[in-house]
């Protein structure tokens, strides 16, 4: 639409990430909280929405080991686990300040960090404990 009509209520994009396992699919997290599911196969409409954050998502990141999970956080305060094919996340773990970024690490399939804006750095393990840092 030439006057901008259908552009009304798109929230920007924060973030993005392609797929490691499906060329494509990709992320996009928005200023409003949502992660839409893209294809670049298909581009007249997002393939899924998430809603699970109430701010805007800074990070988005697939797992290298399993093609179903990715990771997201969010000025919410939260980081939380998902798998694609559903629409509630697997895990939310609220980490009392503004998360910049979140990144899994490159050795385990169950460990994952994350940066606040409070300075700190918190390191998952799923396999150790799943709740805590």
């Amino acid at each position: 639409d030439l006057d901008g009509s259908n552009l009304f209520g798109l929230a920007g994009g924060c973030c993005f990430d392609f797929s490691p396992h499906s060329s494509h699919l990709f992320l996009v997290g928005t200023e409003e909280g949502k992660i839409h599911k893209c294809s670049k196969a298909y581009n007249a409409d997002y393939l899924e929405t998430y809603e699970g954050h109430s701010m805007a998502v800074y990070t988005v990141r697939w797992s290298h080991f399993n093609e179903s999970v990715f990771l997201s956080c969010s000025a919410d305060w939260t980081i939380k686990m998902w798998d694609h094919e559903r629409q509630q996340p697997l895990f939310s773990f609220d980490l009392d300040n503004q998360v910049g970024d979140v990144a899994w690490a490159p050795w385990s399939s169950t460990t994952f960090a994350a940066c606040t804006a409070d300075g700190k750095v918190h390191v998952y393990d799923l396999n150790e404990n799943p709740h805590e840092p």
